[in-house]
C-alpha cells in the first residue's frame, strides 16, 4: 500500500513539479506555450491574408518559397503514406512540425521549453493518439478494427488482445516520454560541459548551443511527426494508400 502511495505522489511530483521554494515550476512552460501560440497565430494570420492578395499567376515572392516547399513537402509524404485521405491529415502534420519545432527551439528566444514539461507533450501525444484510433475505425469500419485486436491466428487472441490493448495505450506514454526525455536530456548535457568546461567553453558556446538548442529540437520534432505519420498509417488498408 505505502508503494502505490509513493508512486501516486510521484506522479503527482511529475505532473505539477515545484522548485525549492515550493512554487510550482511548470509555468515558465505553459506561459511559453502560450505566448508561442499566440505569435504563431498572429504570423499565420498575416502570411494567410498577404497570400490572398497575391496573383495566382504573377512571380512568387521569395519569403514564399520556403513555405511552399514545406508545405509540398508535408503534403508529398503525407500521400505516400495515407493514400486518397492525405488532405484530410496534411494540415494536422503541418501544424504539429511547426508548432512542436518551435517550442522545442523556444530557448534561442529566451523562453523555456514548453516540451521539457510532460503534460504538454502528453497533450500531443493524446491527440495523435486519438487521430490513430479513428483513422483505424474510419478505414477498417469498427467491426475490422476491432476485429485487427485479435491478430492473425484466432486461437491467441487471448494473448494477443490484452498485448495489442496495451500496445496502443503505451504509444502516447512513450512518445510523451521520448519527447521529454530527449528535451531535457539535452539541456542536463549542455549544462553539464558549460560547468565542466567552466570559462573555457565560452568560444564554443555558440556551437553547444546550436546543437542542443536548435539541432536536437528539429530531429525530436522530425522523429514525433514521422511516428505520427507512420503509425497512422498502419491504420490505413492498403487499398486505400493508392491515391
Amino acid at each position: 500500500m505505502s508503494s502505490l502511495f509513493l508512486s501516486a505522489q510521484s506522479f503527482w511530483e511529475m505532473v505539477f513539479p515545484k522548485d525549492a521554494d515550493g512554487n510550482f515550476h511548470f509555468l515558465g512552460q505553459v506561459s511559453s506555450m502560450i505566448i508561442i501560440t499566440l505569435i504563431l497565430s498572429i504570423i499565420i494570420i498575416i502570411i494567410g491574408l498577404k497570400i490572398r492578395k497575391l496573383d495566382p499567376l504573377g512571380k512568387t515572392p521569395k519569403w514564399l518559397v520556403p513555405i511552399i516547399g514545406l508545405v509540398s513537402m508535408i503534403n508529398n509524404f503525407t500521400k505516400q503514406n495515407i493514400g486518397k485521405r492525405w488532405k484530410s491529415y496534411a494540415g494536422y502534420f503541418l501544424a504539429l512540425a511547426v508548432f512542436l519545432c518551435i517550442m522545442n527551439i523556444s530557448t534561442i528566444f529566451m523562453l523555456t521549453t514548453p516540451t521539457s514539461y510532460i503534460v504538454i507533450n502528453f497533450a500531443l501525444a493524446i491527440i495523435t493518439f486519438f487521430i490513430i484510433q479513428i483513422t483505424g475505425i474510419r478505414s477498417q469500419g469498427l467491426k475490422g478494427y476491432l476485429k485487427s485486436f485479435i491478430g492473425p491466428v484466432p486461437a491467441l487472441s487471448f494473448l494477443m488482445i490484452p498485448m495489442n490493448i496495451i500496445s496502443e495505450f503505451a504509444l502516447p506514454i512513450s512518445m510523451t516520454l521520448r519527447l521529454m526525455g530527449n528535451i531535457l536530456s539535452g539541456a542536463v548535457l549542455s549544462k553539464l560541459i558549460i560547468g565542466v568546461a567552466g570559462w573555457a567553453v565560452i568560444p564554443a558556446m555558440p556551437f553547444i548551443n546550436a546543437y542542443f538548442d536548435v539541432m536536437s529540437g528539429i530531429i525530436q520534432t522530425f522523429v514525433f511527426v514521422m511516428l505520427t505519420i507512420i503509425f497512422t498509417s498502419m491504420k490505413i488498408d492498403d487499398s486505400e494508400k493508392i491515391y
